[in-house]
């Protein structure tokens, strides 16, 4: 049975590996209640909560061989098993808001394309300057989801609500140039 145990280990690695796959912005694709995993609440505390999205920023810096130069791989990020929903309370809720979020992501990823572009040439750039840059960047972004969660009451307030995502909307088109 020894053959048996490797199997069901295989396969519990599998299943965690699939589990934590973070899902990468992509023009036109959108999320879907199906991807919010969380079989928990981590946010009990807040009752108005029925929806939560875990997004985020990730980055990966490496040498271009051909030309010495430092290039930069840097995806907003949406990470499922950390993404919660009601059942009930999101049957016929609209998306829109933590699609939101995701996008806001999206966003920052951009800005940092484009402080990587116009700040980082060698690698010497890439430690003393765009390290610093990301973890401002990232504390602007933290700062901006939470601006939004507050000014939409978390999607509750229809008409900010929209306001907010014209907004999103406008500051994306306005960092095209910088998508993946």
């Amino acid at each position: 049975s020894s053959m048996k145990k490797t199997f069901s280990l295989i396969l519990l690695f599998c299943f965690l590996t699939v589990f934590s796959q973070k899902l990468v912005w992509k023009e036109g694709t959108k999320l879907n209640w199906s991807l919010f995993k969380s079989p928990e609440n981590k946010m009990k505390s807040d009752s108005t909560i029925v929806s939560y999205s875990s997004c985020g920023l990730s980055y990966t810096a490496f040498k271009d061989k051909a030309n010495n130069k430092m290039k930069v791989r840097i995806d907003a990020t949406f990470d499922p098993s950390k993404s919660w929903k009601h059942p009930i309370k999101t049957k016929n809720l609209n998306i829109n808001h933590e699609q939101g979020h995701f996008d806001i992501a999206e966003i920052y990823a951009r800005k940092l394309r484009k402080e990587f572009l116009e700040n980082v040439k060698t690698e010497k750039d890439y430690q003393l300057k765009f390290k610093l840059i990301y973890q401002v960047m990232y504390g602007e972004f933290l700062d901006y989801q939470n601006y939004y969660d507050n000014i939409t009451k978390r999607g509750t307030n229809a008409e900010k609500q929209n306001e907010l995502d014209a907004e999103i909307k406008a500051q994306l088109k306005k960092l095209e140039h910088y998508k993946n």
